[in-house]
């Protein structure tokens, strides 16, 4: 309900983030100092943010037309004010569980042709790259599954919180089967209470949701994350929001990467070779790396939950 939202104006945001250039286009507005760029567009939930696209929770408000004045209290509080305050900082030691997506009898999605490419295969082999490459780096890392093994969402969730991770990160392959041109990697956290995720309208769920304590901490990461991966995709497709179980049911920041559509040929050829599925695993790493270098304090490690992962059948992220 556009007469519920909270607005902060522009100016302040230009204030308190330091932004003091400002570049009036025919459609939208730039906001710059020496280190940051953040583009706006009137009319549109995308903005631009150090050349990543990033969704609004709701476009910027204009006082008449292409006069942008005010942006959404989440767009300004869960990612603009974290991601452009952050300072760098020795990376501590996190606690982080990543998720290969699907397993077992869940495969997820998969290509058209023989022989196929499926998704929980792509998933478990980037998951256990971006594992290595963390522990090389001195993190201490657990995943979800090992092998090809189906679990159920609750107990992926319920494993990071037995692990009391500050960190959790699931990993999938997108699908498009009414558009086979898609093609890109996007990065998901949980949209903020009150307001439905980037592609769900008006109808979708907007209820608050445990991961919604860690809405400041889920921007710094998604959009880490998102920054390096945009850079070795055919196209960079943005952070976006959304309510998936293992963010909504997160016990600590957490986000989701789709790393590329197997219903692009193209970018199914891309999944299915190894060295490809290596840079878009080095990229993730290097997301979580950066996130771990902020300044701004981690989040307090969750109370561990009793119950232990086990293995069964799971639905859909």
């Amino acid at each position: 309900n556009p007469e519920s939202i909270v607005w902060v104006p522009f100016e302040r945001m230009r204030q308190e983030l330091g932004l003091p250039h400002v570049d009036h286009r025919e459609d939208g507005l730039v906001f710059s100092n020496a280190t940051h760029v953040l583009r706006f567009y009137a009319g549109r939930r995308s903005a631009v943010l150090d050349g990543v696209c990033v969704w609004l929770h709701q476009p910027p408000r204009d006082a008449a037309t292409n006069d942008l004045r005010d942006l959404a209290q989440p767009d300004y509080d869960g990612l603009l004010h974290p991601v452009l305050l952050a300072t760098a900082a020795p990376p501590p030691r996190l606690r982080i569980v990543l998720d290969p997506g699907h397993g077992g009898d869940d495969t997820g999605a998969r290509t058209a042709g023989t022989p196929e490419t499926l998704e929980k295969t792509i998933t478990l082999d980037i998951t256990r790259l971006v594992a290595e490459q963390l522990s090389a780096a001195g993190q201490h890392v657990r995943m979800t599954r090992t092998g090809d093994v189906t679990a159920p969402l609750s107990d992926r969730s319920r494993l990071a919180a037995e692990q009391q991770a500050q960190l959790f990160v699931s990993i999938h392959a997108n699908s498009a089967p009414a558009n086979h041109q898609a093609i890109g990697a996007e990065t998901y956290i949980l949209a903020a209470a009150g307001y439905p995720g980037t592609g769900e309208g008006s109808s979708g769920m907007t209820n608050p949701c445990a991961g919604n304590r860690f809405d400041t901490a889920n921007g710094l990461l998604g959009f880490a994350i998102q920054r390096r991966c945009a850079a070795q995709s055919a196209m960079d497709r943005g952070l976006k929001r959304a309510r998936y179980y293992v963010l909504r049911e997160a016990p600590c920041p957490a986000a989701l990467v789709e790393c590329g559509f197997l219903t692009n040929t193209n970018e199914a050829a891309r999944l299915a070779d190894s060295a490809y599925r290596r840079q878009m695993a080095d990229a993730i790493a290097a997301g979580i790396l950066d996130y771990g270098r902020l300044a701004t304090p981690l989040p307090e490690a969750p109370s561990p939950a009793p119950a232990s992962l086990v293995a069964h059948r799971t639905a859909a992220r």
